[in-house]
């Protein structure tokens, strides 16, 4: 049986055609440059990949594909020759479902998951340890601080569920702080954004892994692309979706759970993911070293389309192509 087949015999699975493309234009010539591409999705428990290419505008003089140590499958690339525009267009088909959430989970008792010794013999704990380890500990992007487990704090309540506390975390953080893509710039402190409650979808999800991993629960962030919905009778815009991050928080019984702060709910069939990793440094989509090229401008855009607004193969590959 082919992997179309297996999807059919599921349910709820629902099919997605991504273009994301990114070009760098720069105000001189960039004699050589090495990049490295977080930008093929790969297969998960809830997420299956029929294909995954990447067209880049310039010729290659190495290319390398391989996985990191999150798991995340990679492109790296040089280019030698010289070049003042630089595009990156990467062609999803990818078929996604709804996690599953729970219905119970353990209580939560004010202290932290992680296990500090445990018999070598207990698997569940080996498991445990080799999963969250990079995710309870001070990431790049992500430290400790006080004022963050000092918030993390006043949305907790003991003895109540671990599954029900993480999502109304994620709540807090939609309904207190505003979204506003002028307030932070990709390297803004979680501190400046609990400090002004205003941000983007990296900031909240940042800020509430650093809430998770002040009490102990292992927390990691999510890249990928989450479906938008144009005005009703008004048609989808090619290339006026973005980029998407969100937050697994770890359960035990049930492993990672899916949450987006950002619009205060549990990860759906909407959302298709790129990568995972500690912060956002760990899974930039496309990340490089130039040398020349002086000041640059940059352009993103993405189109994600369900494949039931496609009516017919021909339009498929036109968009896609």
């Amino acid at each position: 049986m082919n992997n179309d087949q297996t999807l059919s015999s599921q349910h709820a699975w629902r099919r997605y055609y991504v273009v994301h493309e990114t070009s760098y234009c720069y105000a001189y010539s960039v004699s050589s440059a090495r990049h490295r591409a977080h930008l093929f999705p790969r297969d998960l428990e809830n997420q299956r990949v029929h294909d995954a290419t990447i067209s880049i505008n310039q010729p290659l003089a190495e290319s390398y594909e391989g996985i990191d140590f999150f798991g995340n499958a990679y492109r790296d690339f040089a280019i030698n020759q010289p070049h003042r525009l630089f595009t990156v267009r990467a062609r999803l088909d990818v078929s996604v479902r709804a996690p599953m959430w729970p219905d119970d989970s353990p209580v939560w008792k004010g202290v932290s998951l992680a296990r500090r010794s445990f018999d070598p013999a207990d698997q569940d704990a080996t498991a445990f340890a080799l999963d969250c380890a990079p995710y309870l500990v001070d990431s790049p992007m992500i430290p400790g601080l006080p004022e963050v487990m000092a918030w993390a704090q006043g949305h907790l309540m003991t003895g109540q569920p671990i599954h029900e506390l993480c999502l109304e975390m994620a709540r807090a953080i939609h309904q207190d702080f505003s979204f506003d893509p002028e307030a932070t710039t990709v390297g803004t402190p979680i501190s400046e954004v609990l400090r002004h409650r205003r941000g983007v979808c990296q900031d909240f999800a940042q800020l509430m892994i650093a809430a998770l991993r002040s009490v102990g629960i292992p927390a990691r962030y999510m890249s990928g692309y989450i479906l938008t919905h144009p005005p009703p009778g008004q048609p989808r815009l090619v290339g006026a979706d973005a980029t998407h991050a969100w937050v697994e928080a770890w359960c035990p019984g049930h492993g990672w759970l899916g949450l987006d702060p950002t619009n205060g709910k549990a990860v759906t069939d909407e959302f298709v993911t790129l990568a995972s990793g500690r912060d956002y440094a760990d899974v930039i989509p496309l990340r490089g070293v130039v040398v020349g090229g002086g000041e640059h401008s940059l352009d993103v855009s993405v189109t994600m389309t369900p494949e039931a607004e496609f009516e017919d193969s021909d339009e498929r590959d036109v968009k896609l192509g």
